[in-house]
């Protein structure tokens, strides 16, 4: 009796395996043979058939290679920046003023919404800002032109202005200059528009510099070519040769305006900078550097675009009048006209001194005429009568 009461206890006893799936952020099958537990026979729910009960471990080829579980692992990690608010959540992206944050900001709406990679969110974004800035350089380019056309004028106004001690005479020279741009509807405002690619410029450099270095998910593998990785420097500068070929046919193309008539030491000038720049940006990410040869390639483009005669005539924008080296006149070196320069802001300065003395004195001269003109002249006999009477 006893033996059968055991037997008819040992058969309500079933083995059990533990859960195939393990909670986490990565699914791995982890099955565990030989590892029973008591089940009471409670009810028919959730019983597992004797034939799905694994007594043995799965082979190798089951669980597949280690590097297709990191290949897995990375793609789920790679999701993140898929979804807008990425950056904010890592302390990027903070605020929609900055320079650098507006730019993170929108790297990230166009990687997210157009499903680009980050190479690719870089060229489109750098593109887009370079468009909406093409009105203003067309305003600079008809500005520059206009100029071109009074540049005697206005070197002979500007020597008078800079000669001249007296402020009366200095104003009559000033109005002169005012109304011949007047005349040939020059608004010298305008020529501020390439400055506004500083900024930009500095807001791009910053945002994608700092998304390089924490690095920003997808940095690592969302490259092109030989530059893969966005988050490492350029190994083979390749970038940082393409700026450089860049900047120097724009400049000497004209700028960006394409109307700029630089100097034959300029034009050197402009052709050793960028020269240097490869091995002083050689450390720069490749993200970084990848900006830079999309930006000087759109600014060869641009410059192309406003020296075509057809799209200046579209656009409404002058001709430039060119001038030979003989009407320039004799060019000097760099030096030569640093020290030049500098000579004649000491001068212009002092000019300004002495002009704002003699503005004093003759302020204090008609202070001076207007109390005397309160003084009554009074004579010693019309005192000593009045003192009689």
């Amino acid at each position: 009796m006893l033996r059968t009461s055991l037997q008819r206890s040992a058969a309500r006893i079933t083995s059990r395996t533990v859960p195939r799936s393990l909670v986490g952020t990565a699914s791995l099958s982890l099955p565990f043979s030989r590892i029973s537990t008591v089940r009471f026979n409670s009810s028919d729910a959730g019983k597992v058939p004797a034939s799905e009960i694994r007594t043995e471990l799965p082979s190798v080829e089951d669980l597949g290679s280690s590097s297709d579980i990191v290949d897995q692992a990375s793609q789920a990690l790679g999701e993140a920046s898929n979804h807008v608010g990425y950056l904010n959540s890592i302390g990027l992206a903070q605020t929609w003023w900055w320079p650098a944050d507006v730019i993170q900001h929108a790297l990230e709406l166009v990687h997210v919404y157009s499903g680009l990679p980050w190479w690719g969110s870089i060229c489109v974004v750098t593109i887009t800002v370079r468009l909406l800035m093409f009105p203003f350089y067309v305003k600079s380019s008809d500005t520059v032109a206009r100029n071109s056309h009074i540049k005697p004028q206005m070197d002979k106004l500007n020597a008078e202005l800079m000669s001249t001690t007296d402020l009366a005479e200095g104003q009559k020279v000033a109005l002169k200059r005012k109304r011949l741009l007047a005349e040939n509807g020059i608004k010298n405002r305008w020529m501020a528009a390439p400055i506004l690619q500083i900024p930009v410029a500095l807001g791009f450099f910053g945002g994608i510099r700092h998304m390089a270095n924490f690095p920003v998910d997808g940095f690592t593998n969302q490259g092109i070519a030989w530059f893969t990785d966005l988050s490492q420097a350029d190994p083979y500068l390749g970038l940082q040769v393409i700026t450089a070929g860049v900047l120097i046919g724009f400049s000497r193309l004209g700028g960006e305006t394409g109307a700029q008539q630089w100097s034959p030491v300029m034009k050197r000038v402009f052709t050793i900078i960028p020269l240097i720049s490869i091995p002083a940006t050689m450390n720069v990410s490749a993200a970084v550097a990848l900006y830079f040869a999309v930006n000087g390639t759109c600014a060869v483009i641009q410059t192309l675009t406003l020296r075509n005669k057809w799209v200046r005539e579209k656009l409404g924008i002058a001709e430039v009048r060119r001038y030979s080296e003989t009407e320039l006149g004799p060019q000097k070196g760099i030096m030569e006209s640093f020290r030049e320069n500098m000579a004649k802001s000491r001068e212009q300065a002092e000019r300004r001194q002495m002009m704002k003395e003699k503005d004093l004195e003759e302020q204090e001269r008609v202070k001076q005429l207007k109390k005397n003109q309160h003084i009554k002249i009074v004579r010693k006999s019309d005192l000593h009568q009045n003192s009689q009477q």
